[in-house]
């Protein structure tokens, strides 16, 4: 085997590792000490191939992310049907993603919920295709409706990222109480979703008085 080739199966061995300890443990409980007994790796081999604990959390976040991204926009490619139905599907796809890979659900979980200290940029950099992917979703959406007068696109857009980051900061303590990242997870897909639904179509049925 050229060394090439062994020290990309060494890395990759040491990523798996910590994807599994990071995803279990979030970045605060994980210890690269456990991922050197786990899985038979010495310290020396891991800081050969990665300089810290911050870098291998943050190549763990990145691979969650594009890897997301790459199933969502397959997904948003394929959306069809009334305006709700495409955002119902969209949302779906998302947890559907989450379930199909428990481990990615676990990182998902641990940025959204409670992000490390100090990294904020470094994460905001790795999820950066995602959330832009959602801002194109939710551009696209609203490009094939009729806005009220007087409405742009790109104020409702941003006026919902500016929503989102106070619902998230909201679901960081629900999170710590909760304590189950599956539970919380899936309670904050869906009220993402119903307040996005809001945002667009309002809580007044129809046969109110106009």
């Amino acid at each position: 085997m050229k060394r090439e080739e062994k020290n990309a199966l060494s890395r990759q061995r040491i990523l798996d590792a910590a994807l599994e300890e990071f995803s279990q443990k979030g970045y605060e409980g994980a210890s690269l000490t456990t991922v050197c007994a786990q899985k038979g790796l010495s310290k020396g081999m891991i800081y050969h191939y990665f300089k810290d604990k911050d870098q291998l959390y943050l190549l763990c976040v990145e691979k969650c992310f594009h890897d997301l991204g790459e199933r969502l926009r397959n997904t948003a490619k394929n959306l069809q049907g009334p305006a709700r139905q495409r955002l119902q599907d969209y949302f779906d796809a998302r947890l559907r993603f989450l379930a199909d890979h428990p481990l990615y659900m676990g990182i998902f979980s641990d940025v959204v919920f409670r992000p490390p200290v100090g990294l904020d940029r470094e994460i905001a950099a790795c999820r950066r295709g995602f959330d832009e992917l959602n801002v194109a979703v939710l551009t696209q959406l609203l490009e094939s409706q009729t806005l009220r007068e007087g409405l742009q696109i790109s104020v409702v857009v941003e006026d919902f990222r500016l929503y989102m980051d106070y619902f998230n900061a909201h679901y960081h303590a629900i999170y710590s109480r909760e304590g189950s990242g599956e539970d919380a997870l899936q309670k904050h897909e869906e009220r993402c979703h119903r307040q996005l639904d809001i945002l667009l179509y309002g809580v007044l049925g129809e046969n109110n008085a106009k």
